[in-house]
């Protein structure tokens, strides 16, 4: 997705719903093409935090990578987490 963690809308009809992306309001479904990138191609992936946002909200990246080579974006991850230094719950999470 690309934004930071958000409020989850579960109603029903998915056309309907709505997420905010820099003040501007589109549709919920648009966001599923990012993650479909690696998963209709079948190439590897894996997701790794960032940090926090200014609003205190979870960021992270996918990184894909080259087919039949797994490895290769767990590497990476390994050695982003390394510097970012890893996942941070977000303060409501404290709780």
């Amino acid at each position: 997705m690309p934004t930071p963690a958000y409020p989850h809308d579960h109603s029903p009809e998915q056309e309907k719903r709505r997420i905010n992306i820099d003040g501007k309001d589109h549709v919920y479904p648009d966001q599923l093409a990012w993650p479909g990138i690696a998963t209709l191609t079948g190439l590897p992936a894996t997701a790794v935090p960032l940090g926090l946002s200014k609003d205190g909200l979870p960021v992270g990246v996918q990184i894909i990578g080259p087919f039949l080579e797994d490895r290769t974006p767990l590497r990476l991850a390994e050695l982003i987490e390394r510097e970012f230094g890893g996942f941070q719950p977000p303060p409501l999470f404290n709780d």
